[in-house]
């Protein structure tokens, strides 16, 4: 870890850590709290968390917690056929940081596969505080020594507690998975409490910066919803996906509109695109520090008192 005003960096990629690491990375925005867990599939220790305001489950027991939701970050990449797993990769100038000043999250890194491609990631993702119902994504990928086809999934995954946590019982029961031409949602609902959340993706693929069109594989199965698809690379080519995803809550919405909502939503959140967004958010964030300004200030004078306390009597 290094030393910032605004940021928590890691440098290097350090596998014992990434549980520890996903909780120091964390994002919020009121509304909706994710752990910082890594996009791409992962087949070593990994605990998955996306967590709403007011949405919680109860146990057996009576105990009431958070509903872990369906894991909306899920980026699968396959280089030709080979899954991207950083478990089975070497990874070389791995650097994380979580930028709070602006509210997202980054990653950057190079992964040398078992099969010898070499590619370059740089992915940042945040909640947006201005529109506190949306996630995105931009995941890049640079070919350094890979020439092929490059296909991504991205999807709503609820379907990782069988992977991660398979005897833990479920907290909510799928009521619809529907992908659609553009846009895809999984929608739930809570079990013992009966909160209602649907979850819409929708996507743009760009390849040396020109917006590619792409005829997508639908994803639809029981808990999971999105697409895949992808494009050719050779060497120094560049591919970025950007991924647009809504969350909505029967707290906030009408049952019966819950999934169109969600899926205007997330065609809203594409058509408006990455920059506006993430310009969006990162000035609603500094709007909000400087509005925090005057109360800081009023603290730290607070805190210097107390520290006086002994000497003044």
């Amino acid at each position: 870890m290094k030393k910032d005003p605004w940021c928590i960096i890691e440098e290097g990629f350090q596998p014992e850590n990434q549980i520890t690491s996903e909780v120091l990375f964390a994002l919020g925005n009121g509304q909706i709290g994710q752990r910082g867990n890594l996009e791409e599939y992962y087949s070593a220790g990994m605990q998955l968390g996306t967590y709403m305001s007011g949405i919680f489950a109860r146990k057996p027991n009576e105990t009431e917690v958070f509903s872990n939701l369906p894991d909306w970050t899920s980026m699968k990449v396959r280089l030709n056929a080979e899954l991207v797993d950083l478990s089975n990769c070497e990874v070389k100038n791995f650097r994380r940081v979580l930028n709070m000043q602006q509210g997202f999250l980054e990653r950057t890194f190079e992964v040398v596969t078992a099969e010898g491609h070499h590619i370059e990631v740089a992915v940042h993702m945040f909640l947006s505080l201005a529109q506190q119902e949306m996630g995105v994504i931009k995941y890049s990928v640079k070919s350094i020594e890979f020439m092929g086809h490059i296909s991504f999934t991205p999807v709503i995954d609820g379907d990782f507690n069988a992977r991660y946590n398979p005897d833990a019982e479920p907290e909510w029961n799928v009521l619809q998975s529907r992908t659609q031409r553009e846009v895809a949602h999984l929608w739930i609902q809570t079990r013992r409490t009966n909160f209602q959340v649907c979850e819409a993706i929708s996507y743009d693929l760009f390849k040396n910066n020109a917006q590619i069109k792409t005829n997508p594989t639908k994803i639809e199965k029981q808990k999971v919803a999105g697409f895949s698809f992808g494009t050719d690379m050779k060497t120094g080519d560049s591919v970025c996906v950007y991924k647009f995803v809504a969350m909505l809550n029967s707290l906030n919405h009408p049952y019966k509109e819950l999934t169109a909502r969600a899926c205007k939503k997330a065609l809203e959140a594409k058509t408006a695109g990455w920059t506006e967004l993430f310009e969006e958010n990162s000035q609603t964030w500094m709007q909000k520090w400087e509005a925090l300004k005057p109360a800081l200030k009023q603290s730290k004078i607070r805190e210097e008192f107390v520290k006086m306390q002994p000497f003044v009597g």
